[in-house]
């Protein structure tokens, strides 16, 4: 039986590259600030507030506008379709229950 890919292999390979650049990033800000001096506390106030609050915002709209897409990927592959292979499968079992039957049917038959 053939597996379904949660990604396409375009996705998985974004993903990955922006995956590689936030490790780079990160890295890259963590010896920068050891090298340096550490940065003043920041402002405490309405302003900051209100700064903190429209920068999540914007992460989550972006992220909320990269992710849908990974979202619906996920809810298709949860929604299970009838196929040919499930349909024949039904009727196989059908009929091997139905063989059974006769089977044991044509023993007690031959006991008697």
């Amino acid at each position: 039986m053939r597996r379904k890919r949660l990604f396409s292999k375009q996705i998985q390979a974004n993903l990955l590259i922006r995956l590689v650049c936030l490790l780079l990033l990160i890295t890259t800000e963590a010896t920068a600030a050891t090298a340096t001096t550490p940065a003043p506390p920041a402002p405490e106030g309405p302003a900051a507030a209100v700064d903190r609050k429209m920068m999540e915002e914007v992460v989550n709209q972006a992220l909320e506008r990269q992710l849908g897409p990974v979202k619906e990927m996920l809810a298709e592959a949860t929604i299970h379709k009838t196929s040919l292979p499930d349909i024949l499968g039904g009727i196989g079992y059908i009929l091997g229950l139905f063989g059974l039957w006769a089977y044991f049917l044509s023993k007690r038959k031959q006991a008697s």
